[in-house]
């Protein structure tokens, strides 16, 4: 698909936050509604342009944190997600926080997949209800997407519902798995990543550091872009050629990156703040 884009539209670590909150300054961020609006407005761009494909992806953490949420054990959430057109989502650390029987339900209940490459049982064997990559078809380009968890899960979840799980570096995991997507005729492998960073501004890239960093200095293959979560930080850079993005947390901002297919020019990315006193509510979503 030579002189076509796909663009990534983001989220990551939404915790059930459906209303939207003020920060410190009084200003009102976030909320799903507003979210919805946002998302919808960057499908609307792509498809204007007429030479772009959209997709809508999330870097985990999506339940826990709200009674809304907490009290049906996400089952909210995935009814906004179903109703948002999500293709694929990161597993996040907290969606083990119900143990693996709500979690179940809640992957059953997405219409979804919600990914994990790197999520192995005690033994080194693979845990076969738990995916690994999902490839999708975007209008006419193919899309891998593989999916990752942060390896520090047992440390920041209940231990006992991950026992016996083990979560591996994920670099040859990624690699071994962009190679196959590739071979199966992804035009494009795009990760979604429950790991995180941080970034200083540092003239026009910024510099950052953490666990998705590493990830990404240590792939390979041919990987276009990473959906990052977990440190609830904007990430808005490119390392080892691949663009990384991170959308704060709490549905405060929506993440957008543009991959050129064909050329392989670098990707653009950006991250969107979601204020409600610049956007209108989307009606439906409101509604729901």
């Amino acid at each position: 698909p030579r002189g076509r884009t796909l663009r990534v539209i983001a989220t990551n670590d939404f915790h059930g936050a459906f209303e939207p909150r003020a920060d410190s300054s009084g200003v009102r961020r976030g909320g799903a509604a507003y979210v919805a609006t946002l998302i919808k407005q960057a499908r609307a761009e792509c498809a204007q342009s007429g030479e772009c494909e959209s997709m809508l992806l999330d870097g985990g953490d999506m339940f826990q944190g709200t009674a809304p949420s907490n009290r049906t054990y996400g089952a909210t959430v995935v009814e906004l997600y179903n109703t948002l057109g999500y293709a694929a989502a990161a597993l996040g650390n907290h969606e083990w926080d119900w143990g693996r029987d709500s979690l179940r339900a809640r992957m059953r209940q997405a219409r979804y997949p919600i990914l994990a490459a790197n999520v192995r049982l005690a033994d080194g064997g693979d845990v076969d209800w738990v995916r690994d990559d999902t490839l999708l078809t975007v209008g006419n380009v193919k899309v891998g997407v593989i999916g990752l968890t942060t390896v520090g899960t047992p440390r920041a979840t209940m231990a006992v519902n991950v026992a016996d799980f083990r979560f591996v570096p994920p670099a040859p995991v990624v690699n071994e798995r962009a190679r196959a997507l590739r071979a199966r005729g992804a035009d494009a492998v795009v990760i979604v990543a429950h790991a995180g960073a941080f970034c200083e501004r540092a003239d026009a890239e910024p510099k950052c550091d953490g666990e998705i960093v590493e990830l990404a200095r240590g792939i390979t293959e041919r990987v276009d872009a990473i959906v990052s979560g977990h440190t609830h930080s904007p990430v808005n850079t490119h390392v080892n050629g691949i663009a990384i993005v991170q959308a704060r947390s709490h549905g405060r901002a929506v993440g957008v990156v543009d991959i050129p297919l064909g050329w392989g020019g670098p990707a653009a990315v950006a991250v969107r703040d979601v204020l409600t006193d610049s956007v209108a509510p989307d009606p439906a979503v409101d509604a729901l």
